[in-house]
């Protein structure tokens, strides 16, 4: 056995320090890339939660969409105050329990999240020239098993009882 050097322990020569450095450095470039082309007054977030209705569909009630996002519930009803009051999205009583709320995207909302996206259609396009279906394709197995391990273990930390901060002595 060779012995254990401190080059082959640093982080750049370990494969998942380097995919999560990977993950995060697309992250911030997409996010900038996002940023640069949203309207006045809407946030990242704001455009997330737009895009999340324009893809999956609206009609989902606000924990649904708090969990789908990775947001509180506190943080998820000041997006949507903020987008309500832009007349982005509508927050409706549910038809079948009154006790629910259901957000719906609207015409607004629609157009706001599409000229985001039409705004970035050069950068879009460079992607798909870039790289070609299959290789997205190729990837996709291996970060859907990451995403579903990460949440599971989030899941799993949550639900474990807190341990102390200092060993008892």
């Amino acid at each position: 056995m060779s012995p254990v050097s401190a080059r082959n322990l640093a982080p750049q020569n370990l494969a998942y320090v380097e995919v999560f450095n990977e993950i995060g450095a697309i992250s911030y470039f997409v996010r900038q890339t996002v940023v640069k082309r949203l309207p006045p007054g809407m946030t990242y977030a704001h455009f997330e939660l737009l895009n999340y209705l324009m893809r999956y569909g609206d009609g989902q009630t606000p924990a649904e969409l708090a969990r789908a996002l990775l947001l509180t519930k506190g943080a998820l009803t000041a997006i949507l105050q903020k987008l309500q009051a832009k007349g982005y999205v509508a927050v409706l009583g549910d038809v079948s329990d009154k006790r629910k709320k259901r957000v719906r995207l609207t015409r607004d909302g629609l157009e706001a999240q599409s000229c985001v996206l039409r705004g970035m259609k050069d950068k879009t396009e460079a992607l798909r020239d870039g790289f070609t279906d299959n290789e997205f394709r190729q990837a996709l197995p291996f970060l859907k098993a990451l995403r579903t391990f990460l949440v599971e273990a989030h899941e799993d930390a949550a639900n474990a009882p807190a341990e102390p901060l200092v060993a008892n002595r």
